[in-house]
């Protein structure tokens, strides 16, 4: 993976996880269900963050499953293993470590579970073919991931558009790649697995509404980084949270999301 999580692991961030959490579990909850997961699973949250779908897991495997989590920022698993800890469940191992080389057992997991997570490596395909291996014999690796074409604020804004020329930059200045759900079926092919459910999902929606404060809680705290990297200057930075709060105040305004795409390989 990327040597750090660009978005970082301050409070804020880790609040505004929480929050696109909950605006985007349904998608989560509509692919275990495809999959079918079910109690006594062992499954692998490969990118866990703070351990909020680990929780939507564990309700799921139950007590005698195994739930796993990895990630590379201390910080997250920090939070993950308080959470695990506040709810009594004993069956959750967290691992700090990056997904090209953390040691997983071999034909073990019944499903694997990566979101928002490819976007960010320089080199996802590595990355799934060792996750692949992981799998145990068809198990389902479930990725959800952006094809970050479609985002859009109405009414048009120029400082929105900047704002998204720099968000889209800041995942490649990483290595990463905002339209890899795109590529997923390429990658998947490439890590040995089955192509077996793909489907896209927008949200809109106007203020006050789930998707545009999940924009609200994003675009406008990010856009100092953005300055701060070089990827949005200053005078762009003033038009667009100018017009963004205009947007904001209007009940007819509508933001849309990247597409958000659900692939599910099986091995």
């Amino acid at each position: 993976m990327a040597p750090e999580y660009v978005l970082g692991a301050e409070p804020a961030e880790l609040e505004r996880l929480r929050h696109q959490h909950g605006v985007w579990r349904p998608l989560s909850e509509a692919a275990f269900d495809r999959v079918g997961v079910r109690a006594g699973w062992r499954v692998l949250d490969a990118g866990c963050g703070p351990g909020l779908v680990l929780a939507d897991l564990r309700e799921r495997v139950g007590p005698h499953g195994e739930i796993w989590g990895v990630d590379l920022v201390p910080a997250m698993l920090a939070e993950a293993r308080r959470m695990a800890l506040q709810r009594g469940y004993d069956n959750v191992r967290l691992l700090q470590g990056d997904l090209h080389t953390v040691s997983l057992p071999p034909d073990s997991f019944d499903l694997i579970w990566l979101r928002w997570v490819l976007s960010f490596p320089p080199d996802p395909q590595v990355i799934l073919q060792r996750l692949a291996a992981a799998l145990a014999p068809g198990g389902a690796l479930v990725v959800q991931d952006y094809n970050h074409e479609g985002v859009s604020l109405f009414p048009e804004s120029a400082g929105f558009a900047a704002a998204i020329r720099a968000t889209r930059a800041l995942y490649s200045s990483a290595g990463g790649d905002p339209w890899i759900g795109a590529r997923l079926p390429r990658l998947f092919h490439g890590a040995g697995l089955r192509l077996e459910d793909y489907r896209g999902d927008v949200l809109t929606g106007g203020p006050g509404e789930p998707a545009f404060e999940w924009a609200q809680r994003f675009f406008p705290p990010y856009s100092a980084q953005f300055v701060a990297r070089g990827l949005m200057s200053p005078a762009e930075r003033e038009q667009f949270l100018a017009e963004w709060a205009e947007r904001a105040a209007d009940p007819h305004a509508r933001y849309f999301s990247p597409i958000v795409v659900t692939a599910t390989g099986r091995r």
